[in-house]
């Protein structure tokens, strides 16, 4: 059975990576993390293994920029999904002085723009979009309307809720809306649920911070290594008289005292209004801040006290990050893994058995999907094929073959050009290659004879990458699995859309039995005519499967 996926992601306007904790936890893995933040970016990759994360201003970076720096950091993933959320305090409900040229007004715009590109190139699943509820309200109506057309027109059905911290088991009300999209094209028919929390439980200050030393009081040139018990358990100095007058129970922002009973107001500190500490004789240490937010014990935050008050104030809470991302995995991504599982079962059972199969010689495999183009897998195939293999056992005897000699071979299956491009394709490959078949697709679909879905069998069945392949029996499987409209593209290998849609079934590490597997369902069950539906393994993932179900019933 295929392991539980890691599912690859972008995040974009990372912070210290709140929500890229959440996501993690729930085996999404960030490929890239973008911040305009060098202090945060530290953070980030302080404290995440891969250290994927680096500074741009996503402001005036395009998405063909995004894209090419996804590219150098990551070459070989294919992310399948966005996260971030734009620095949001336009929108916030406390912002008073609002400005209409303040660019924090455009950054929605852009991670719309950025998630454009990056679901051209790599066809993504899904995006989470993550801002303050104010960006709701009726004041900003018309902005609301313009990002939402903005990310529909990305390929997106959109989803969206305000849903507050607090019913995640974080000690804070901080309601947040997330906006997530799911990729029209690729699940046209998904309905996305948030997480609903508990509405009911709360976590308290006192449940989160009670237990904690006192904090280490700033000074001048202290550094993390000299504060005890954590790092970033410092915090400033209490100076005004307010600490000592009895007066820091007002309820303006600047002394807001929290209470040990009551989860803690929103940790979003403007100019270091960091919340006064239940005990009324200082302000909340960073530390106590970021556990506030639901941050592990161990996390860092780097930067001075300054970029560490930006951060924690700016953080997605982990714990709210990673219900979302449960909610997207239950939705997205276990059903996948599902159909993968069963037909995999399936196939174990079933499966054909032709010699090119037992081999993983990357010539051997080549040899046989040219012989199988245009032609059904038979007693014919397997006869030309083990003559083939035998009589030219590499590139250099088959380069040295002629078409006179081949032609008796290749004879009974018919399409006798077969006999010319099998010695053309080995003089190509020694000429070119030193006689080696490549490993990269625009390199096999550049050799004489090679199309689409032969350079990519080679990949999937020799080289055990992890690529989809589609001819006509896979596209006709893709058609009726996902209810594709209209008529069948003449040549379905070079078909973007169907490529996309095998690619998002194909589970990592197993492409090759997967595609086997939806051959051998195509050969036995999925037929052009009368297809077995009522045996088939996948019938109630299928449209088609289950519309046929319904009108038996019927």
């Amino acid at each position: 059975m295929p392991t539980p996926q890691i599912i690859p992601v972008v995040s974009l306007f990372s912070g210290p990576g709140g929500m890229d904790l959440g996501f993690r936890e729930q085996g999404f893995e960030p490929v890239i993390a973008i911040d305009k933040e060098q202090s945060a970016v530290d953070t980030y990759n302080h404290n995440h293994p891969r250290g994927v994360a680096m500074q741009g201003d996503l402001s005036t970076l395009s998405g063909l920029d995004v894209v090419k720096m996804v590219r150098q950091r990551s070459p070989n993933a294919r992310p399948r999904g966005v996260i971030g959320g734009p620095p949001c305090q336009y929108y916030s409900h406390s912002n008073v002085q609002k400005r209409n040229d303040d660019p924090r007004r455009l950054l929605p715009l852009r991670y719309a723009q950025i998630l454009h590109a990056l679901n051209e190139e790599f066809n993504i699943d899904f995006f989470v979009f993550e801002n303050v509820p104010g960006l709701k309200s009726k004041k900003h109506t018309q902005d609301y309307a313009e990002i939402r057309q903005a990310l529909e027109r990305a390929g997106f059905n959109l989803f969206d809720m305000v849903l507050d911290s607090v019913w995640f088991g974080v000690a804070q009300k901080r309601r947040r809306l997330m906006v997530v999209g799911i990729n029209k094209e690729l699940h046209p028919d998904l309905v996305f649920q948030f997480p609903p929390g508990d509405v009911l439980s709360t976590t308290t200050v006192k449940e989160v911070i009670a237990n904690l030393p006192a904090p280490t009081f700033y000074k001048r040139d202290l550094q993390a290594k000299d504060i005890p018990h954590h790092p970033n358990h410092w915090t400033m100095n209490p100076r005004s008289p307010k600490f000592t007058n009895g007066t820091v129970n007002k309820k303006g922002r600047s002394f807001r005292r929290l209470e040990w009973d009551q989860p803690s107001q929103t940790v979003a500190y403007g100019n270091r209004e960091i919340h006064i500490h239940p005990d009324g004789n200082r302000r909340l240490s960073i530390y106590e801040a970021m556990r506030l937010q639901g941050f592990p014990e161990d996390y860092e935050l780097k930067g001075t006290l300054t970029d560490q008050v930006t951060q924690i104030s700016d953080a997605v809470p982990p714990p709210l990050a990673n219900a979302v991302a449960a909610a997207i995995r239950s939705a997205v991504y276990d059903p996948i893994e599902q159909i993968q599982n069963r037909l995999l079962l399936w196939w174990e059972q079933n499966q054909r058995h032709f010699p090119w199969r037992q081999t993983k010689d990357p010539y051997e495999v080549l040899v046989a999907e040219k012989l199988l183009q245009q032609t059904a897998a038979r007693q014919e195939v397997v006869n030309a094929y083990m003559h083939i293999v035998q009589t030219y056992p590499g590139v250099e005897s088959l380069a040295k073959a002629t078409a006179e000699e081949l032609k008796p071979v290749v004879q009974p299956l018919g399409f006798t050009y077969r006999a010319r491009e099998l010695p053309k394709l080995a003089r190509a490959l020694r000429e070119k290659h030193e006689g080696k078949i490549p490993d990269d697709l625009d390199l096999l679909k550049n050799l004489p004879g090679v199309g689409d879905y032969a350079a990519r069998a080679v990949l999937s069945f020799a080289y055990g990458r992890d690529v989809p392949i589609v001819d006509t029996n896979v596209a006709r499987f893709l058609y009726r699995f996902y209810g594709v409209q209209g008529e069948m593209h003449s040549n379905p290998a070079r078909n973007r859309r169907l490529i996309n849609l095998a690619e998002s079934l194909v589970p990592k590490g197993r492409s090759r039995d997967f595609n086997l597997a939806i051959l051998d369902l195509c050969a036995s069950i999925c037929k052009p005519h009368d297809p077995l539906c009522a045996v088939c393994p996948l019938q109630l993932s299928c449209t088609y499967g289950r519309l046929q179900a319904q009108n038996a019933i019927s």
